[in-house]
């Protein structure tokens, strides 16, 4: 495991940055919701890899970017545009 030595690394939890371990938590919580713990541990695990492989294959910042994208916008910014816009005309004066 490596030790964030700046202000910028990702914050860690455990063995994972933070943001792995959003797939094994919807894992341990739907697997108990449906009564299956383990089945639903090891989807997230194998989420973990699928997300690493396309993490480590993309520059920082794409996976919000294709998120903004496809519509799940969470930022509460109010210059930040609606994702559904795709065409911008210039505004008349």
């Amino acid at each position: 495991m490596e030790i964030p030595r700046t202000i910028n690394d990702p914050i860690q939890f455990l063995f994972w940055s933070l943001d792995e371990v959003y797939p094994v938590a919807v894992g341990l919580i739907w697997g108990i919701w449906f009564d299956h713990l383990l089945f639903g541990i090891l989807l997230g695990i194998m989420a973990i890899r699928l997300y690493r492989r396309f993490r480590d294959r993309h520059p920082d910042g794409h996976l919000s970017h294709r998120m903004y994208w496809l519509g799940f916008c969470f930022s509460r910014s109010k210059t930040l545009p609606n994702p559904y816009i795709r065409i911008f005309y210039p505004c008349r004066k």
